[in-house]
């Protein structure tokens, strides 16, 4: 499974991303369909959890990803989240690319 979070954006309509919203149907995602082989995360969300929070989700639940994209251009999020990939997803692919 290859999953996009992203409040804002316009996400891809076909192909096999599964494109999310929020925080909450991202974590749905992530706790349902453990295989997921590639998220892409923005940092700032409409309500009060960020692309950070999905990714202490994903350690604290054992939810290892092979691919981390971050999408987001926040200034205090962006080095925050590849802090934390660097600490507790040494194995993942860290990439920084816009949707």
């Amino acid at each position: 499974m290859k999953i996009i979070l992203d409040d804002r954006r316009p996400l891809p309509e076909d192909g096999p991303y599964n494109c999310v919203r929020t925080y909450e149907e991202c974590i749905f995602l992530l706790r349902n369909f453990h295989t997921v082989s590639f998220i892409s995360l923005d940092y700032e969300l409409a309500g009060k959890e960020t692309g950070y929070d999905v990714l202490t989700y994903m350690a604290e639940n054992g939810n290892a990803v092979k691919h981390i994209n971050i999408h987001s251009d926040h200034s205090v999020g962006v080095p925050k989240m590849r802090e934390y990939i660097a600490a507790h997803f040494p194995d993942t692919v860290l990439t920084m690319n816009p949707l």
